[in-house]
Parts: structure tokens; sequence; C-alpha cells
């Protein structure tokens, strides 16, 4: 069924038409309270997840700095540690163990020289600790020295045989056990700076006495210098 309209226009119904500034005052009201939303969801959301958030990483934080505190610490222990054992080891490097150079310096004494004819006898001894020397090999470590010094009395049974009894006395010696062993350096007869031969007509024997300078020498090796620093 089709309806028509028969009214004259100006008593017709028109359609109503909504008002621009209704729309601009719900626009405008609607912009305000987006920034109050934005406020609010920031205030109460995502401030209180951040400041957790904070929380919990500062209690990390904390936590991670006491362990690496603790890992310093541990650390600081250890080089102290190594820093007392190289002394240890570095004295016990340097330590000379002088009974076993006495024990075969006086059984190389007392060793078999009636069959060359003559007896050997240390009179004086002086063992002291010298000056480093000074081409210490540097890749080695350390050197240390000390003087020993004995004042040596050789009473032959043949006279004018001193010479002879000498040159066996530093032969031998050089060819010892006691020698060989303790790091002396050089040759025994190095500071032979010569005799006086005396007859001691009260027991027929020819008597000579002289000093003798050795240098013993030791290599230190420690911990430090067998890493190369």
């Amino acid at each position: 069924m089709i309806l028509i309209n028969l009214l004259p226009p100006e008593l017709r119904r028109t359609r109503h038409q909504a008002d621009p500034v209704v729309y601009g005052l719900a626009a405008a009201m609607a912009a305000s309270l987006l920034p109050v939303a934005l406020w609010a969801w920031i205030h109460y959301s995502r401030i209180p997840a951040a400041q957790a958030l904070l929380g919990s990483t500062t209690a990390e934080l904390d936590v991670k700095a006491a362990e690496a505190k603790r890992v310093e610490d541990e650390r600081a222990k250890i080089a102290e540690f190594i820093k007392h054992r190289d002394l240890i080891v570095g004295l016990l490097a340097r330590k000379v163990y002088w009974a076993r150079t006495i024990d075969d310096f006086a059984n190389h004494l007392t060793g078999t020289w009636q069959g060359l004819g003559f007896e050997m006898s240390c009179t004086e001894l002086q063992i002291a600790a010298t000056t480093p020397l000074a081409d210490v090999g540097k890749k080695k470590g350390d050197q240390i020295a000390y003087s020993f010094r004995g004042r040596f009395k050789i009473v032959g049974d043949v006279k004018e045989k001193a010479g002879d009894h000498i040159n066996a006395f530093f032969d031998r010696t050089e060819r010892s056990a006691f020698w060989r062993t303790h790091g002396f350096q050089e040759k025994p007869e190095k500071t032979y700076r010569g005799d006086t031969p005396e007859w001691r007509e009260g027991i027929e024997r020819e008597t000579v006495e002289f000093t003798l300078d050795w240098i013993r020498q030791k290599d230190v090796i420690t911990a430090s210098a067998k890493a190369g620093k």
C-alpha cells in the first residue's frame, strides 16, 4: 500500500535534523575525558607495575652486588694466599743446605790422601753470603753466591814434594762429589796464590799452608720465574 501525504508543504512533518552544536559538545566532552582516562590508566596500572618491576630489579641487583662482593673478597684472599705462597717458595728456593755440603767436604778431606803420600786438613773455614752476581740469568731467576774460604794444610812424607801434593789436591777436589754437586764455580786453584813449604825436622814431614776462597752459587727458581714473569 502506498501512503501519500496530501497536506500542504507547510503542514507536513519534516525529519528531525541533529543540532551540530550538540555534536560539538559531545566531541569536546569525549576529548576532555580521554586525558583523564589515560592518566587513570597510567596512574593505576602502569606506574604500580613499573614500581613493582623496579623493586624486584633493585632487590635482584642487591643480591648480585652482594655476590659480586663476595667473589671479589675471595679473589683478594686468593691473591694474598698466592703472594704468601710465592714468598715462602722463594725463601725455600733460596735456602742452602750446608749440612750435606760440610759433610761431603769433611769426607773429601779425610779421603785416601795417604796413598798419595800426604795428609790433608782444613784449619780454618769461613762461610759468608756475598752480593748476587752481576750476570744473573734473567730467565732463570735470581742467583745467590756464598764465599767458602778455607785455610788448608798439607803434611807430606817426602821432602820437596809439596807442589805434587798441591796439584793432586786440586785435581781430586775438582773431580769430587763435593765440588761437582754443590755449585762451586771455576776451578779449585783459581784463588791459589802460592805457598811456602816448610820441612819440620821434629816430625820429619814437609808442611805447606795456603788459603783458598771458593764461590758456591745457586740458581733460585721461583714460581714467578717458572711462569716467565
